[in-house]
């Protein structure tokens, strides 16, 4: 079996198991569904400037939170389960098993963002077909650098409950991080922590996309290449045969 069918195989049973996980899929829009909705009223937009500032907040916790979510937890969770130590024994390939996983969350990211965003659209009574354009190409390229990035987390030997409650804190921690003014002072650990955000990742793929420059485009390259080596030793030292750390 090569890897190809390999990647196929995988994707049928991580289709499945999305499918199955509908509420995880429906909480992961309602927090920016209802945040948006609630602040609403104070929000004014004339352009896509406008939009932007009041939108990609939630835009970009709908990618991180999938990445986590749907991509990083799920294999944690198979693992633990077992099923993924039965699939590792019949195929031998782990990568196919991530990146399957990867494509299907993909795809559910971009029906996710692309349904909210059409709707922010209509809320704000604000139209742009180049601007949605760019927050799809901007998910794809940011989501699966994010998920690799996460990939870290399969290297802590703690107990499994613990893991989701690391989760919910990394995904709330970022986020109120990433409306920290940049002009305050922080401790320089902070700013390193900051720098590394998913969600200012995110919003730097953006500029690159609209308005690109050279610090910017150095910024996101070297966020790139540190998400991109967490991803490759977080998984390949993955234990997938153990089951993880009980309760």
């Amino acid at each position: 079996m090569n890897f190809i069918l390999k990647t196929k195989a995988f994707v049928r049973f991580y289709t499945e198991l999305a499918v199955d996980n509908k509420i995880n899929l429906l909480f992961t829009l309602l927090f920016p569904a209802v945040y948006q909705l609630f602040n609403s009223s104070a929000i004014i937009v004339n352009n896509g400037n406008d939009f932007i500032q009041a939108c990609i907040p939630m835009i970009a916790y709908i990618i991180v939170s999938t990445a986590l979510n749907g991509v990083t937890m799920s294999i944690i969770a198979t693992r633990n389960s077992g099923y993924i130590k039965a699939y590792y024994y019949a195929s031998g390939s782990r990568w196919s098993i991530y990146l399957a996983n990867l494509l299907v969350q993909l795809v559910i990211v971009l029906v996710e963002n692309f349904a909210f965003v059409i709707s922010l659209m209509i809320l704000y009574k604000f139209f742009s077909i180049s601007l949605l354009i760019n927050l799809m190409l901007m998910t794809i390229i940011s989501f699966s650098f994010i998920a690799l990035g996460f990939n870290v987390l399969f290297l802590l030997k703690i107990r499994a409950s613990n893991i989701s409650i690391i989760a919910t804190t990394l995904l709330i921690g970022f986020l109120v991080l990433f409306n920290v003014s940049t002009n305050i002072s922080t401790p320089n650990f902070l700013k390193f922590i900051m720098g590394i955000n998913p969600y200012m990742f995110v919003s730097l793929v953006l500029r690159v996309l609209l308005q690109p420059n050279t610090v910017v485009v150095f910024s996101v390259m070297v966020d790139c290449i540190i998400f991109s080596l967490l991803g490759f030793f977080g998984f390949q030292f993955f234990d997938l045969q153990n089951r993880g750390v009980k309760n």
